[in-house]
C-alpha cells in the first residue's frame, strides 16, 4: 500500500532559501516523488535545479536525490525533484508529468495552484501539499483542492518565512494539518511518505476536473459553456474578458473564459499594476500633447497668427495641468498620499514617505545635519535580485563590525508587502542593518536597505532620499538609480557590487560608477544562483573585478582601507 508519495511544494519570494534548506534535509531513499513550483520570470531561464542539487550535495555528499526540469510526458519516479521550468505550468497526471503553457494563474506561469490541483485530481489522499515563503496567495486554492481530496496540507510557519503572504493566506482559508518551521516540514514529509494511506478517497468534483483541464488548454474544458461560478462585474487584467466568481467557503476566486485565474489578493495586485500602467500612458500622452501644442503655438506666433497662437498656448497649459494631476495620482497611488518626484537624480517635492509608506516627511523628526567630517568617506552600493538573500548574507556576514564605509543595498522585492530583508540580514551580520527612512544619513559601518517599491538615492551631503518615480527596467527599487546617485555624489570613492539576479538592472549604473572613477565588482555569473545581472554588468566592459562570492567581502575590506588618490 503506497504512502503519501506525491509531495507538491509551492514558493515565491524567499523560496530559494526555504527550498534549499527543506530539500537538503530529505534522505535519498525517501519513497516519494517531489514536485516544485517557484515563481520565476517567464522571460528568463532557471537554474533552480542546479541550486537545489548544490544544496543537497553540500549537506549529503552521496545523496542520489536529483532536481531537474522534466520533459512533457516524463514518467514519475521516486527520488526525483521535478522543478517547473520557466513559463510552463508543472502538472501531474496518473504516472506521468505534463509541462504546459496554459493560462496564467494569479499572474504567474508556472503557478502553484495548477500543480496542487492536478496532483489532487490524480492522486487524492497520497498528496502532501506544502506552501512555503511567498507574497500574495498563490497556493491557497490548490491547497484547498488537496484537502478536498483528503490529502495533507502543510504550511511553513509565517513567523519563520521571509515573506508570510502565501503561508498566512493558506492558514486563513484552508484547514491546514500542520504549521511548521522548514526543519520540521522535512521530517513530516519523510514520516508521511512511509505512512500507508487508505484506498478510498473523496471523488473529484466537476469544477476541479474542469479547472485542471483548463491549465492544459484542453479544448472541451475551454469550450464548455457550463462554467463554475457566476459572472462578476470585473474584467480580466490579462485579456479583458469577464471574470467568473467562484465562492469556495472562506475563499473567493475569479476565472475568465480563456482560463486566467485570480485569487482576491492577486486580482487586486494585477488591477493596481494595470492602473499604474494606464496612468503612465496617460502622463506620456499629455506630456506629448503639451510639447506638440507648444511647438505649434511658437510657429503660429512666428507667423503672426495671433488667434492660433493663443489657442495652442491654452491647449498646452491645460495639458500641463492635466499631466500634473496625473503625476500626483501616480505618486499618491504608490505612496499613500506623498508627493515626491525626481529631477536629474535628485528628489523634489514637498513630502517623502517612510519605509512603511505614509508619514509625510514634514511630520518626522529629522536628524540634525552633521558636518562633512562625520560622513563616510567611501560608499559601497550593492544590488541583487533572485537568489540575493543568500548572496547578501554571505558578503555582509564576512565584513568586520568596524567596516570603514557605509553600505547601501538594493534587493528586488515584492512591492505589495513589507520586507523582512533588514531584519533577516541584521541577524546574519555584525553591522547594524536598517531599512531606509526619509531623513536618514549615511554612517560608517552601517547597512542601508531600500524599502519595497521605492527607489533609493544617495545625495552628496550623505543624506538618503526615497522616491516612487517610474519603474526602471520594470523594477522599483532600481540598482541603476542607486549606482548613478552614488557615482555622482561620491565619485572615485564609490564602489558598486553586482550580485546574483535575473535581468540587467545595474548595468547602466556600473557605467556611471566607472565614468566617475569608482570601482566595480561583479559576482562571477557562473557561480551565481542567477547569472543575468552579473553577466549584463560584465558585458558593459567597465568591470574592474569578477570574483566568486566568497572573495567579495575580503576584497571590499582591502579597497576601503586604501586611501583614495587625487
Amino acid at each position: 500500500m503506497p504512502g503519501h508519495d506525491i509531495i507538491v511544494i509551492g514558493a515565491s519570494a524567499g523560496g530559494v532559501e526555504a527550498l534549499s534548506q527543506l530539500l537538503s534535509l530529505l534522505s535519498a531513499d525517501i519513497p516519494a516523488a517531489i514536485f516544485v513550483v517557484l515563481h520565476i520570470p517567464s522571460e528568463g531561464y532557471s537554474i533552480l535545479p542546479k541550486i537545489l542539487n548544490r544544496a543537497i550535495a553540500k549537506r549529503q555528499q552521496q545523496s542520489s536525490l536529483k532536481a531537474l526540469h522534466p520533459e512533457d510526458g516524463e514518467p514519475i519516479e521516486y527520488g526525483k525533484i521535478y522543478v517547473a521550468p520557466p513559463d510552463r505550468h508543472l502538472l501531474i497526471k496518473r504516472g506521468s508529468i505534463t509541462v504546459a503553457r496554459g493560462p496564467k494563474e494569479n499572474g504567474h506561469r508556472p503557478a502553484v495552484d495548477p500543480l496542487f490541483r492536478s496532483a489532487a485530481r490524480a492522486y487524492g489522499q497520497r498528496v502532501v501539499g506544502v506552501v512555503l515563503s511567498g507574497t500574495l496567495d498563490d497556493g491557497t486554492a490548490g491547497l484547498m483542492a488537496v484537502k478536498q481530496r483528503d490529502g495533507v496540507a502543510i504550511v511553513q510557519d509565517p513567523e519563520e518565512a521571509m515573506y508570510s503572504g502565501m503561508p498566512r493566506s493558506a492558514i486563513e482559508n484552508v484547514e491546514v494539518d500542520r504549521i511548521l518551521p522548514v526543519v520540521n516540514i522535512a521530517a513530516s514529509i519523510a514520516e508521511l511518505a512511509r505512512q500507508p494511506v487508505a484506498t478510498e478517497t473523496t471523488g473529484v468534483s466537476d469544477d476541479m476536473e474542469m479547472e485542471a483541464d483548463m491549465a492544459e488548454l484542453e479544448l472541451n474544458a475551454m469550450q464548455n459553456p457550463d462554467r463554475p461560478g457566476r459572472p462578476s462585474p470585473y474584467g480580466c487584467p490579462d485579456c479583458g474578458g469577464v471574470l467568473w466568481e467562484l465562492d469556495e467557503g472562506k475563499l473567493v476566486r475569479f476565472r475568465c473564459r480563456t482560463g486566467h485565474a485570480y485569487s482576491t489578493d492577486s486580482l487586486l495586485a494585477a488591477q493596481s499594476e494595470s492602473l499604474e500602467e494606464a496612468l503612465w500612458n496617460a502622463l506620456r500622452a499629455l506630456e506629448e500633447k503639451a510639447a506638440l501644442t507648444e511647438r505649434l503655438g511658437n510657429r503660429a506666433r512666428d507667423r503672426q497668427q495671433t488667434y492660433s497662437s493663443r489657442r495652442f498656448e491654452e491647449q498646452a497649459r491645460i495639458a500641463h495641468q492635466q499631466a500634473t494631476l496625473v503625476r500626483q495620482l501616480i505618486l499618491r497611488n504608490g505612496s499613500n498620499g506623498s508627493d515626491t518626484s525626481t529631477a536629474n537624480g535628485q528628489v523634489v517635492g514637498s513630502q517623502s514617505i517612510t519605509a512603511s509608506g505614509g508619514t509625510p516627511e514634514a511630520e518626522m523628526k529629522h536628524p540634525a545635519v552633521e558636518d562633512s567630517s562625520s560622513l563616510p568617506q567611501k560608499v559601497v552600493a550593492i544590488c541583487a535580485s533572485a537568489g540575493g538573500l543568500n548572496a547578501l548574507s554571505q558578503v555582509l556576514s564576512a565584513l568586520p563590525t568596524e567596516f570603514p564605509a557605509a553600505i547601501t543595498v538594493v534587493q528586488h522585492v515584492s512591492p505589495h508587502y513589507p520586507s523582512m530583508m533588514a531584519d533577516i540580514l541584521s541577524r546574519r551580520t555584525k553591522m547594524p542593518v536598517v531599512q531606509v527612512r526619509p531623513g536618514d544619513y549615511l554612517r560608517t559601518g552601517k547597512v542601508y536597505i531600500a524599502p519595497p517599491d521605492h527607489h533609493l538615492l544617495v545625495n552628496a551631503d550623505g543624506s538618503l532620499s526615497l522616491t516612487h518615480s517610474e519603474l526602471v527596467h520594470f523594477v522599483r527599487p532600481s540598482a541603476d538609480l542607486l549606482f548613478e546617485s552614488v557615482a555622482a555624489s561620491f565619485k572615485q570613492q564609490a564602489i558598486a557590487v553586482v550580485l546574483t539576479g535575473t535581468g540587467s538592472d545595474g548595468a547602466m549604473g556600473v557605467r556611471a560608477i566607472a565614468e566617475m572613477g569608482g570601482t566595480v565588482i561583479v559576482q562571477d555569473y557562473k557561480s551565481a544562483e542567477f547569472g543575468g545581472m552579473p553577466e549584463a554588468a560584465i558585458n558593459t566592459g567597465v568591470v574592474d573585478l569578477v570574483l566568486p562570492l566568497n572573495e567579495i567581502a575580503p576584497t571590499l575590506v582591502k579597497l576601503v582601507a586604501v586611501e583614495v588618490k587625487g
